[in-house]
This record gives C-alpha cells, structure tokens and sequence, in this order.
C-alpha cells in the first residue's frame, strides 16, 4: 500500500504545472515517505558540480523535530567522499545504525552524529547518468525490504528526470518572458524564438481572441507540415487547423478531449488562474518516428491570455522511461505481493521464520506485520544466533536440550534423510513453541545446505493433552470415589440395619404383647427412617462424582438427635450383654441448624465401634452436652464415647482414622469390619469444621471426644415453629382461609389434604406471578394467610412477597406470609425476612408447626 501511495505521488509530480505546484508535490512526496518510513526527517540535497558541494534544497520534517535547512544549507564534497563516490555510482545507503559505519565513512559518520542521527536511507537522483543530488531520511523506524529500496532509487530516478523537465520549463517561461520584451525587434524576436523552440518539434504562435495561427517553427518531420502549406510566417486558422490534426494523427484514445483541451475557451480560462497549459497525447508515427507529444502552451503577458505560445516537443525517451519504470515498480509489487503471499501462509502456522545459509553459516530474518511480510533486513551467524534464541526465550529447564537441537553442525547430517524436524520447549512467557527446520536446499550430493528455521505457538494443543490426561485422571478418581463412598455407606448402614433385624426379631417372638410390639414397630420406624437417609445420600451424584460428602444444614433437634441413637443402639446392646449410658445434658438450645444425617454418623460410627471393641459385660457410656462461645451466635456441641474396651496401642493411635486401617490384636481378629468407620468419623468432622481427640490405653478402653460448633435456633422468636397448646392452636385455625403459592402440584395436594384435616381451606396459585394477581384482585378479608414456595418458574416467593407488601390492597402489609423451602441457611431466612415475610418453615413440612405458627396470627 505505501509503494502505491508514491507511485501516486509520482504521477502528481508529473502532472505539476508550475514549479510552485512541482514544489508543493515534491515537499508532499517527501511527507510520503517520511509517513511509510515514520523517519524524523526527509529531504534533498542537489549536487553543484562547479563549487563540489551539496546545497539542501527540500526538507520535511515529523512532530517536534528541529528542521536543519536553515542552518545545514550546504555539505561540502570532502565531507562525505564515501557517500559520492556512492552516488556517482548509482549505489543507494541503508544505514540500520549509524555506529557500523563508524570506521568504514569517518567523514559521514561525525556529519551524521552531530545531527543526532542513528539510522539512514539515501538514494542519488539521476539524469541521463549525470549525479543531480540525493534524498536522505533520518531514523527510519521500519524494516527497508529491496522492493521498498528499489522503489526509493526509481523516485530518484524519476524525480531527476521531472526537476530536469522543470528546469527546461523555467528556462522556456524565462525566454518567453524575454520574447515578450523584445516584440518590438522582429529579427532579435526571431532570434530569440529560434533558440527557444530548440526543445520543440514547432512552435505557433497564437491569438486566441481572432482565432490565428501563426508558425514560428516547424520541423519538416512534423505532421503538421503535411497539413496544407503551412510554413513560417503565413498565418492560419487556429481552431481549423487543431480540428484537421485531431482528425488525421491523434490517436483517440490516448487524447479524447484533445479538441475540448486545446478549444480558445478552455486555453484562456486555465491561463487565467495558472501560468502554463501542458496536455499529453499521441499519434501516428510521424516521418522521424515520434510518436509521443506534449503540448505546452504560454501566455505573451500576464495581463492577457488572449495571445498565446504553444510549443510542442516530442517526449518518446521521457514516456519510454516513465512506462519502463513503472513496469519495473509493478514487477517488483508484483514479486513482492507474491513472496507476501507465500510468507502469509506459511505465517499462518508460524509467527518466526529465518532462512539459513549452512555453507556461510548466515542467516536471514524473516518478519510479519500481519499485512505485509518480507526480508527485515536483519542477518548475521546464524550458529550465534540460534544461541541467542535459546537463552532469550526457552525455559532454563528446555535450554540444554534446545541447544543440542539448534546446533547447526549437526543438523546436515540430522536432516540426511528428513525433510523437517522438530522439538517442542515452553518459552519464557509460559506459552509451549515448536521449533522446527525444513530442507529448502540440498547440493548435487543430496547434502543439505540451506534450510528454514520456523517457529509456532502450541499452547492450545499441550493445554488440550493436558485436558486429555486430566479428563482421564479425574475418570479414575470418580471411579475410585464412588467405590470408596458405597463401601463407606454400606458400613454405615450395617448399625441401624442390625438394629431392624433385632427389633424384627423381639416383634416376632412378642406377638401375645401389643405393647411390645407397638414399641419395636416405633424402634424399626425411627431405624427405617435413618436407613432412609443413608439410602438417599448413597445415591447423590454429588457425591459419588466428588468422592466427598456435602453439608445439608436444616433445623435438627438435639434431644431427638440422642433419642434417636438411644433407640438405635439399645437393641445391639441387648445382644452382646453391654452397658450402656446415654446422658444428654446442659443443652440450652435444644434446636441447632445442622446436618443432622452427618451428625449421627458420627456418633453412630464412634458408638459402633465402641460396641465391637468391648468385650461382653463391659461398659459403653455417650455422652452429649453444649459449650458457650461467647459473643457467637453458635454454640459448640460436645460429644464424649467412652467404653471399657480393649484400648489402642499409643503406636496405633497416630493411624486409627486411615482407610481400612486396622490395629493387629489377637483380641479382635475376628471382629469383622472394613477398617473405615473411624475414616468416615474423621471425613465427616472436618467436612464440619470440627474436632476430634482420642485418650486410650491399652486393656484400660477408650475416650473419643468431638466437638462441633453449630448455629442455634431460638424457638420463641419470630421464627418458632410452636407454641401454646396445640390443641388450642387448631381449634383457632378451623374456618381459615389460605392462598398457597406452590408450582408442584403433588406438593400442593399434600398441602391442601393436611390443611383440609385440621379444618382449613386453601386456594392454589401455581406460580409468584399468579400468586400476585390473585392477591391484588381478592376483596380484604379474602385470605387469612399466603404459603410461599420460594422456589418457581416465572417469579420466585422472594420477588411475590416484595410485590404484595408493595401492593394498595388493604390486607397487604398485614396478612402473614410463612416461607415453605428447604433452604434453611441464615442468609436464606434474612432475604425471607427483607422481603417481608413473617415466617418460614423447612420441607418436609411439619403440620404441627404450622398450626402452630397460624395460630399466633389469629389470636
């Protein structure tokens, strides 16, 4: 893009019709190439042969930087005899710093030094072979490729030719000023005239107001000479004369407006705003061959246009030279948009690419810039290098091995019979690069002598493998957990198992006793239920993927909690003829919010394994108390399991809670076990945050202690779930009327059969939206309460409740709203309250509590 934007500045200058304007598109060309090369400075110095110096002629200049033409006007000749003998020959200077060239131009180096100036590109200008100055830029900022430098020394070229074509217009509007001084002397006007139609094939001249003609040169080769008998000093009719021209030699297309151009009208309007015509075309052949014309056309004077002088001088040689450079900058577009091309693709794959040269050991960079890729101009050793290479970029870790693949002795004969080969390495910046070389060249013999150095970023594909290896390693491990989790639940259901089938038993051989009976059948329920439990947990996929439990915190009672071990265990016991304490005291907050399933695995665990290790008749005591911690809103839930047991060696004590560990003792060889209650224990404890100690001796039993630190729940506050008698309490719920917000219709059977049974009637609204609408279109009195799910499609309870307490109905900001979900951590029951609800219950839900909670409101 930035050639083509010279090559249009070029035909600018070309098309300049002054010297003002050829020095304006100049001073532009300059900008030009101080944009493409984003250099401090571009200008031209031209070349005095008579006094040996160069005069600064042109200059541009970038953002704040100090122009030097004022005070840098001219450079003698012994001040830089490198750079002349240079130019003389034709020869273009790329300087990449300026300290190479230290030694080998002393002279330029001081001159370049002084001005600051740390790299430099300058190219001759040229006419006919003869040296007419230079452009120089200081500190280019871009990489100079050949197509680019070529194009510089063709600018050179052609602006030599174009200032020469100026100075021969100067030198004409000079001598036409001249002539028209000198009218009054026709034989010093014909002299005159004569030398200055020495560039033109004929001269005329012109009175545009009478439409004349009048020859003043013509060469009998011309092809207006054959036009009539026109000659010198007769006078003819300018815009007949032009017509018949057109018609008989100008080639059409080269000149359609040919007529329009050279009309009287046209030639007077554009001498009125510029000081010169010039118009290009061509046309036949003429007697010498000449085919290529430019018309240029001169007022007499500056007060009128009326009287003109048109010259017309044949330019073959410049349009021969301005079509051979332009094919020469197209071939060389050409040729660079093809290397481009193929530097492209290959970039695509690899951001670094060299090539290098084995015989010399040399190597040439190649760059992108993800338009336009091509030769830096950076070259040098390559074995040098590849070194730096390495300890620029690769890992220390990667660099012994990536040094042994960079060396360039050895990679010939590594490549004898490969074409490519390569090595993967993690760069510094902590992306994965393959390095790779590719044959390019192999001699007569098939021995390799030039090759590509490439390089490409694989980052994604080694984060794929690593995905790969970790997808499979967590495969394994899910395998692992869910094997370790089922084996966990299987041993923790064998407690509560045992005690079905012994219950089950007593029930069997106490059929004459109902009340026997009526109590087994209540022992099998409560150890159903937790076999229930267990059941559910074995099957959360949670848990089965992770390898690890998940806390379900939800209001447990405390009191119920050790009732329901007692119940338990009691049976077991029976069996084996132990003793066993159940003692639950200083209990000040009877209701906690825990995962109350975690909670008796513990204790059932501890208890279990206590009952195995103590021998018949011996004693198993559970003890469960509460700690204050003060300023908490917690409490710490103490649990000591102490048995008369055989003990535990001190050696043993370090390992009792790993996997399928097992103390060795003849004592219990043939307790059967799996070796993973106490791992559970120690699982389930820290998944809680808690703590556990053993004190044991061996013969002389074990105390095992846990403590766990829980919220409470206050039961008479806002959010108690009872209170009064609760008989009272259903007999003021009988008549009420409720609005149920619930989306599962099971659910809301459920709900509607047990409200039913207590006397009260409800309505469904199958989602918060409805619930809403039938709230705000219900007259005052309609409901006497609202039962929020929190959890529905359209709009959840938090947002219905916002939206009733928001509403104008007259029951809104009084009717109770009581919160059903199974969310029951603190921050759930804080948004139940800012969304102004009243009170909120957990799933399953409790009747009771209900009733209870209902009956406060209609008191």
């Amino acid at each position: 893009m930035d050639n083509f934007v010279i090559l249009q500045q070029m035909v600018a200058i070309d098309r300049a019709q002054n010297r003002f304007e050829l020095r304006a598109s100049i001073q532009t060309l300059l900008r030009i190439i101080g944009s493409c090369t984003s250099s401090e400075r571009v200008y031209i110095f031209d070349w005095d042969e008579t006094d040996n110096v160069f005069r600064n002629s042109y200059e541009w200049c970038g953002d704040n930087v100090q122009p030097w033409i004022d005070n840098l006007q001219s450079v003698d000749s012994a001040d830089m005899p490198y750079w002349l003998e240079a130019f003389e020959r034709g020869d273009s200077m790329i300087i990449d710093n300026v300290e190479d060239v230290k030694d080998l131009m002393p002279s330029e180096y001081q001159l370049l030094v002084m001005q600051d100036i740390h790299s430099e590109i300058a190219f001759p200008i040229f006419y006919k072979d003869q040296l007419k100055g230079f452009i120089g830029v200081d500190n280019p900022h871009i990489e100079s490729s050949e197509s680019f430098i070529s194009l510089l020394g063709v600018v050179g070229g052609h602006l030599g030719n174009v200032r020469e074509t100026l100075r021969m217009t100067e030198l004409l509007e000079q001598r036409n000023n001249s002539l028209e001084k000198s009218l009054s002397d026709l034989n010093r006007e014909r002299t005159f005239m004569s030398v200055l139609c020495t560039d033109y094939i004929s001269v005329y001249c012109v009175d545009l107001q009478n439409d004349s003609l009048e020859p003043l040169k013509l060469d009998p080769a011309a092809n207006a000479a054959h036009i009539h008998d026109i000659k010198a000093g007769k006078t003819f009719c300018y815009s007949e004369l032009i017509g018949q021209y057109y018609e008989k030699y100008v080639i059409k297309e080269s000149a359609p407006d040919f007529t329009e151009i050279l009309s009287a009208e046209h030639i007077q309007n554009h001498l009125a705003a510029h000081p010169k015509l010039s118009y290009r075309y061509r046309v036949t052949p003429n007697a010498a061959g000449q085919e290529n014309f430019e018309a240029e056309i001169f007022p007499f004077s500056a007060a009128s246009s009326s009287r003109v002088l048109i010259g017309f001088k044949q330019i073959d040689e410049l349009v021969s030279f301005e079509q051979n450079s332009r094919r020469q900058l197209q071939e060389a577009l050409d040729e660079a948009n093809l290397n481009n091309e193929i530097i492209s693709a290959i970039s695509k794959i690899y951001f670094s690419i060299y090539r290098i040269d084995l015989t010399q050991d040399m190597y040439e960079e190649v760059s992108s810039d993800n338009k336009v890729h091509r030769l830096t101009g950076r070259m040098g050793r390559a074995s040098s290098k590849m070194k730096e290479l390495c300890h620029r970029f690769v890992v220390p870790e990667y660099q012994d091995k990536i040094l042994d693949f960079f060396d360039l002795s050895t990679i010939a004969e590594r490549l004898h019979t490969d074409e490519t080969i390569a090595m993967d390495y993690l760069a510094n910046d902590g992306n994965w690069h393959s390095a790779r070389f590719i044959v390019k060249k192999r001699d007569a013999l098939g021995n390799v002598t030039n090759i590509l150095y490439v390089t490409r970023l694989i980052s994604e594909q080694k984060r794929r493998e690593q995905s790969w290896m970790l997808l499979a390693e967590e495969a394994n491990k899910a395998n692992e957990a869910k094997s370790e989790f089922l084996s966990k639940m299987a041993h923790d259901i064998r407690t509560p198992l045992n005690a079905v089938m012994g219950f089950a038993d007593i029930a069997k051989r106490s059929l004459g006793d109902p009340s026997k009976i009526d109590d087994c059948l209540g022992k099998l329920r409560t150890s159903g239920a937790y076999i229930e439990q267990l059941v559910s947990n074995i099957l959360d996929i949670t848990n089965l993927e992770n390898g690890r439990q998940q806390l379900k915190p939800c209001e447990t009672s405390v009191s119920e909690l050790c009732h329901t071990l007692n119940m338990v265990f009691d049976q077991a016991l029976m069996n084996d003829g132990l003793n066993i304490t159940f003692n639950c005291h200083d209990i000040y907050h009877d209701y906690i919010l825990a995962d109350g399933l975690k909670l008796k695995q513990i204790y059932s665990n501890l208890l279990s394994n206590s009952i195995k290790f103590t021998p018949g008749h011996g004693d198993v005591g559970f003890e469960l108390y509460e700690e204050n911690i003060p300023g908490s809103d917690k409490i710490r839930l103490v649990a000591r399991i102490s048995d008369t047991g055989i003990g535990i060696k001190p050696e043993y004590q370090a390992s009792i809670f790993n996997k399928f560990s097992r103390e060795t003792d003849t004592r219990i060889s043939k307790v059967r076990g799996s070796g993973l209650g106490l791992a559970i224990v120690k699982e389930l404890v820290d998944l809680m945050q808690g703590t556990i100690t053993v004190q044991s001796n061996p013969g002389g039993g074990t105390i095992i202690e846990v403590s766990i630190d829980v919220p409470y729940i206050i039961k008479d506050d806002l959010w108690s779930g009872q209170s009064g008698d609760s008989s009272d309490a259903e007999s003021l719920c009988v008549g009420m009327h409720l609005l149920v917000a619930e989306d599962n219709e099971l659910n809301y059977e459920v709900v509607s059969e047990l409200l039913g049974m207590n006397g009260i009637s409800c309505e469904r609204a199958e989602d918060g939206s409805v619930c809403v609408d039938m709230f705000s279109t219900s007259a005052a009195g309609t409901y006497d309460g609202i039962l929020m799910d929190l959890q529905m499609p359209v709009m959840d309870g938090i947002s219905a409740s916002y939206a009733i307490r928001k509403l104008e109905h007259p029951d809104a900001q009084n009717i109770p709203i009581i919160a059903i979900t199974a969310n029951t951590f603190a921050k759930d029951l804080e948004r139940c309250r800012l969304a102004g609800m009243n009170e909120h219950l957990s799933k399953p839900l409790n009747i009771r509590q209900l009733i209870s909670i209902l009956s406060k409101f209609k008191k």
